[in-house]
């Protein structure tokens, strides 16, 4: 949680310079950090203690029974659980439906929901039946590449972005013991091939997001700039009091139904005993409480005082290009989601790959594409001709690296854009754009910046599963 600190000082510095906020807003602010840092620590505590090892049961169950049928309606359950409950979803399908007349706010979740549904029964069936990630990826992103092209332009960002904001930070931890827990059983398994389940599933939305595009064409686009977020509360009091019930009714959206589930599984599948419920029971409802603290942390302070930072540094490409590299690098090493991921590849590697490489290696590519999605907004470039020699040369890198790297590398494009990434860089980036650019330009320039982050670790993971494999061929060359 010491990774968070300058982040928040690097926003506070510039927020007293540029924008010059009140005592009350300042001091407002601090309380906001401090809400940070003790909501993430209870979240991560939490997710250790009843998250994980349930997770990793019902993957264990799913594949012990052999039935496709009951993996099938399992793992559809979980999606949908999980994908309607995720909050950054809700706060996703807010920003587009108020941009896009046409389009009703159910109709998009439910395609994001189809999409991962279908897409992690796809994962789980990769697992049981040793299908390859290499293929079901590159047929995949092909996919996504040829419809693209003829998307159009203010749908392509939000395409994108979707596939991000799937995997919050209630998704991420179940999502990734669901696939260890699948790999567990059998014999010759490799628990490393238990990753690779939240990169299937970021594709799913896309898809999805991509053909409701082509359906629906261009829409209508409501007047004014990009995705703007509610403005400050006058009293203090009110702004706290205001984000942590919406907050509160987020989470607990999410936490009910999935702790119900869990409650009957372990019941009548796993035949736990009232003990262990109610140990997970204990587990959820920590990761929750931490979730609603970190979230009214974010909400209340960060997301205001970003969203005003982008305003008023609208004009300048190489400062915000400078400052949207720092704090990429710094919000990759904070997001919560990437703490779990690194933990999650150490342990089922052995410790043979380190938390804290996986951590800088995804941080240095959240960074670098930050500053080039700056330099982006800036110049009004398209991003198609990012994002698709981007997923091109992700799949060529996919078949020449460490094959075991595969499902690391694209679920850190999944984690990365987390709480941390929305709150302080999409808060900046719709703001210049709201600033810059009106009506439907407003609105193909304020999305993308998601699908960036997303890009970036997949990408520079790949690179580094390079050098990992050269690593191992002269490991076995020497023991020759």
């Amino acid at each position: 949680m010491v990774s968070t600190l300058p982040i928040a000082g690097i926003v506070l510095l510039l927020d007293l310079i540029l924008v010059k906020p009140s005592t009350e807003d300042i001091g407002l602010f601090i309380v906001c950090i401090a809400m940070v840092l003790i909501g993430f620590t209870v979240f991560l505590y939490g997710v250790d203690w009843g998250i994980n090892d349930v997770g990793e049961s019902v993957g264990s169950e799913i594949s012990r029974r052999k039935s496709r049928l009951f993996m099938i309606a399992v793992v559809s359950l979980i999606s949908f659980l999980v994908t309607i409950a995720e909050p950054d979803v809700g706060v996703f399908a807010t920003q587009v439906t108020s941009l896009f007349e046409g389009i009703s706010r159910n109709a998009l979740v439910y395609s994001i929901a189809a999409g991962v549904a279908v897409f992690l029964i796809i994962a789980a069936c990769r697992i049981v039946f040793k299908f390859s990630l290499r293929i079901l990826l590159t047929i995949g992103y092909l996919a996504v590449i040829a419809m693209a092209v003829f998307t159009p332009s203010e749908f392509l960002g939000i395409a994108f972005d979707s596939g991000g904001v799937t995997t919050g930070p209630m998704t991420v931890p179940i999502l990734l013991s669901l696939g260890i827990g699948i790999c567990s059983v059998g014999k010759f398994r490799n628990e490393l091939d238990g990753f690779g389940m939240i990169g299937l599933a970021s594709v799913g939305p896309i898809i999805a997001l991509l053909i409701l595009g082509l359906v629906s064409g261009s829409g209508d686009v409501s007047g004014g700039g990009g995705a703007e977020y509610e403005p400050y509360i006058p009293d203090t009091f009110e702004r706290l009091s205001k984000s942590f019930l919406d907050s509160l009714t987020s989470v607990i959206y999410a936490v009910v139904p999935l702790m119900v589930f869990f409650a009957v599984f372990q019941r009548m599948f796993l035949k736990y005993s009232w003990n262990s419920v109610i140990h997970m029971v204990e587990g959820v409802l920590m990761a929750g409480s931490g979730i609603v603290i970190f979230l009214t942390g974010i909400y209340t302070g960060f997301i205001p005082v970003a969203s005003g930072l982008g305003a008023e540094l609208a004009d300048d490409p190489v400062i915000l290009a400078f400052l949207g590299a720092l704090l990429g690098i710094l919000v990759a090493i904070a997001e919560p989601a990437v703490e779990i991921l690194a933990g999650r590849v150490e342990k089922s590697s052995g410790g043979n790959i380190n938390r804290k490489a996986v951590r800088y290696v995804i941080s240095a590519g959240v960074g670098i594409f930050v500053a080039i999605g700056m330099i982006r907004i800036c110049v009004d470039f398209d991003l198609l001709w990012i994002v698709v020699p981007g997923y091109a040369l992700a799949i060529i890198l996919m078949w020449v690296g460490d094959r075991d790297m595969i499902g690391i590398a694209f679920d850190a494009g999944g984690v990365s854009t987390g709480p941390m990434s929305v709150a302080i860089i999409s808060s900046m980036y719709t703001s210049i754009a709201s600033v810059k650019y009106v009506g439907t330009e407003a609105v193909i320039n304020g999305f993308g910046m998601i699908a960036l982050i997303a890009l970036a670790p997949i990408l520079f993971l790949e690179a580094f599963s390079i050098y990992i494999r050269i690593m191992k061929a002269r490991e076995n060359g020497q023991a020759q």
